[in-house]
Formats: structure tokens, sequence, C-alpha cells
């Protein structure tokens, strides 16, 4: 069977662009509400492409999630700069996890690994809560934060040691936490 991309993961790709304009329009709310539409797509690409195989694609959902990621982070940094100025160090620590991750796929396999783990799901649901809080309201929650930074540094630490364990690469949904392993069908 011949896997085509997802249309879903498509559109969250292509809803960058417009995106972006709102961020450099200063236009948050409807940066907030566009993001919101983004966030749904990712939420909803997996099943559609459990309903219909010919749409999987893994490497390409890993791509737009890693591109929406780092467009979140210079959107709250064009936007609501003071996230950073008054949590660097906590920032900083998430940020430094993200990058070592990506860097222990790309040393011990050739390339970024596509785990989408249980843990780094649920961080997305609350950063993406948080982040969509932090562009619709005037005043972004400190303990929403707080809550989304720590499950972050966790998922990152997750995903570096099931990186570190593996063999070899395996991103087709076999690996669900570094407590647990579904063994393949």
């Amino acid at each position: 069977m011949r896997r085509i991309p997802n249309p879903l993961t498509v559109l969250r790709l292509l809803l960058l662009f417009p995106l972006w304009a709102f961020a450099l329009n200063n236009q948050p709310a409807t940066l907030g509400l566009g993001l919101l539409v983004a966030l749904l797509t990712d939420a909803f690409d997996g099943r559609l492409a459990r309903r219909f195989p010919q749409f999987t694609n893994g490497r390409l959902d890993s791509l737009a999630d890693r591109l929406l990621t780092l467009s979140v982070v210079l959107w709250l940094l064009l936007l609501r700069r003071e996230i950073v100025t008054e949590h660097p160090y906590l920032i900083g620590a998430a940020v430094l996890l993200y990058v070592a991750s990506f860097l222990v796929g790309w040393l011990k396999f050739g390339r970024p690994a596509s785990l989408h783990l249980t843990l780094a799901k649920i961080g997305g649901l609350v950063q993406g809560l948080f982040v969509l809080h932090s562009f619709l309201m005037p005043r972004y929650s400190a303990p929403l934060l707080y809550l989304a930074l720590g499950l972050w540094i966790l998922a990152g630490l997750e995903e570096i040691a099931v990186q570190l364990a593996m063999i070899r690469l395996e991103e087709e949904h076999t690996v669900r936490s570094i407590f647990t392993r579904r063994p393949p069908s």
C-alpha cells in the first residue's frame, strides 16, 4: 500500500504561514484561535492514520510537531516576553532537554526519533492549554506554566532514556513509555 501524507498533518504545516502572520502583526488572540485549530489537527491526525493506514507518516507528523513547537516558542518570545524574563532557568532547562533529546536520536540513529510517548502527549496537552491561555488572556498563568514545563522536562528525560535503551529505532508506536512496552503487532 502506498503511503501518502496525512491531510491533517499537511494542514498543520500550512497553518504555520497565517499563524506567523498573526504573530508578526501582534494579534495574540487571533493567533491563539488559529493555534487551537492547529492543535486539533495534531489531536486528530493519529486517529485518521489508524483508520486509514495509507495516511500513516510518523516522520511528517514529527516534523509538523517540531516546527509548531519551535514556532510557539518564538511566538511566546515575541508576544509574551515576560514569561521568559520571569522564568529563564526553568525555560532554559526545558529547551536544553528538548535539544538533547533531538541530538540523542540524531547521534544514535542518524535522525531524530519520532516516539510519540504517552507522557509527551499528556505534556503536549497541558502545554497547549498554557499557550492558548497565554495568547487569549491578558496575563499568563504561572501555575499552568509550572505544570506545562514540568511535564515537558519529564517527557524530555523519558524520551532520552527510551532512545538510549533502544537498540534500533522503533517509531510505529510500539514504545509508549520507559516503563511499558507494547509487543509489535
